[in-house]
């Protein structure tokens, strides 16, 4: 899709976020962000994607011992 400009092509962006996703603001102890974003990119994962396959795999395996 073909924007006009930067500020259309972020407006567009924010919105289909807000419609498409949930949010979770997630604060960490200083330092551990950089260590988070050097194990993801090592693992060939952004930073989005390694947390929610955290998320994913813990909860399966919770679900699974119960």
């Amino acid at each position: 899709m073909a924007f006009k400009d930067q500020a259309t092509m972020i407006k567009y962006n924010n919105e289909f976020s807000k419609k498409a996703y949930d949010h979770i603001h997630l604060t960490v102890p200083k330092g551990q962000k950089e260590a988070i974003q050097e194990y993801a990119r090592a693992k060939g994962e952004n930073v989005n994607a390694f947390i929610s396959r955290a998320i994913r795999e813990i909860m399966a395996r919770d679900k699974t011992s119960e």
